[in-house]
């Protein structure tokens, strides 16, 4: 089945043209001047995924153009900058670095709890399927998972936990509810937005906390129409991951209130998370912050644009996931996965290996795809088609 105007975008635009832009063509013409991966199109990342010539060219040029300061233990330098900038376009008071997600995610409900361990999570969410009981083992955190075996849950599930908890004979309260929108488990689908308001509500009539695992926050603004702060404004607290959409090596940021956030480095010493410098993975991320979502929206355009083409020129199908973000389904009909897989690789175009359980290929889209001209992706993969069939 052919499927035309896969995505949806619209007032994002205006979003992104609040903060300040560098032009993502003016970025890929000093990519063109690196000697590896320079036209690479990744399909398999959310980000860039730069090899590590590219990427110390990238600190190199930033260093020469405009500086690096460094950072001390994770203070200071860039890293406060990436911070401060952080928080402006969230729309919160303050952010602070962190090194990992699971980082994160685990110091921000441990704070958020206090003395209510009772932590509301998603059954399929990071937090609960792939962070090594952390909030258990080391903070004593109770996580009760809702909406098994789907990506969200709904105030109904809330209450019904909500209720069981204040019919036992010892008063131990709900202190956090905690949401992962988009969900990596589910090819990065979006937990409802009407069912995160709802929750939200709920949650702060009832004195009852709220963290946002939004590693991907940003892909989810361009899909929903909505700001960051949007979101943002419905959570006590946010963590963005700064490699899966700013490009980093690696880091995290975690975005609240001052009074929450203002001595949490002593926390994250504490877990061993106070880098003595970090300024490789700031500066990076800080030089795409102001600028992703008007680069996303134009990779989705031009996303779209490719679909179709190829469709129209072979027997793949592309499908957009329900309710998805940057995943893709590709259904290649009869051709050789693998052999194809590897002839593209050989044009500097990539792909991840095809789903074992229903045959489907899922690929990410990410500006990458900026880096060469529709017709010309295009000729590749009927190119490659060729060579395998």
């Amino acid at each position: 089945m052919k499927r035309r105007n896969f995505i949806k975008t619209g007032s994002i635009l205006t979003v992104a043209a609040t903060v300040p832009s560098i032009a993502f063509s003016d970025r890929i013409s000093e990519d063109h001047q690196m000697k590896i991966d320079s036209k690479k199109i990744n399909f398999t990342r959310d980000g860039l995924d730069f090899t590590p010539a590219e990427y110390s060219n990238l600190l190199s040029k930033l260093s020469a153009n405009a500086g690096i300061s460094i950072d001390d233990y994770s203070l200071g330098g860039v890293v406060e900058e990436l911070e401060k900038g952080m928080a402006k376009i969230l729309g919160t008071e303050s952010a602070i670095f962190m090194p990992t997600g699971t980082l994160a995610n685990h110091i921000a409900v441990r704070k958020l709890a206090g003395e209510n361990r009772k932590v509301l999570v998603q059954s399929d969410s990071h937090l609960y399927r792939d962070s090594g009981d952390c909030a258990n083992i080391l903070s004593g955190l109770n996580l009760i998972p809702l909406g098994k075996g789907k990506v969200d849950f709904n105030l109904a599930e809330v209450e019904k936990e909500y209720l069981r908890t204040n019919e036992g004979r010892v008063d131990t309260q709900i202190g956090v509810i905690s949401i992962e929108s988009p969900v990596r488990r589910y090819n990065n689908q979006l937990f409802d937005f009407d069912k995160m308001k709802e929750i939200s509500a709920f949650a702060h009539k009832n004195n009852i906390k709220m963290h946002l695992d939004g590693a991907r926050l940003f892909n989810a603004c361009v899909h929903t129409d909505k700001s960051p702060n949007d979101f943002v404004e419905l959570f006590d607290t946010v963590y963005i991951s700064l490699y899966k959409n700013f490009n980093a090596a690696s880091g995290a940021i975690l975005a609240g209130k001052k009074t929450f956030i203002e001595d949490l480095f002593h926390t994250r010493r504490m877990f061993g998370g106070g880098v003595i410098q970090v300024w490789p993975f700031a500066a990076v991320a800080n030089h795409y912050l102001d600028s992703f979502l008007s680069d996303y929206e134009a990779s989705l355009k031009q996303a779209d644009v490719f679909f179709n083409e190829l469709q129209a020129q072979s027997d793949i199908d592309i499908f957009k996931i329900p309710n998805g973000s940057n995943v893709f389904q590709m259904n290649l009909n009869h051709i050789d996965a693998t052999r194809l897989i590897v002839a593209l690789e050989a044009m500097n175009v990539f792909l991840p290996a095809v789903n074992h359980n229903d045959g489907f290929i899922y690929f990410k889209i990410n500006p990458s795809i900026l880096r060469k001209p529709v017709n010309e992706l295009t000729r590749i993969f009927i190119q490659a088609i060729k060579e395998v069939s």
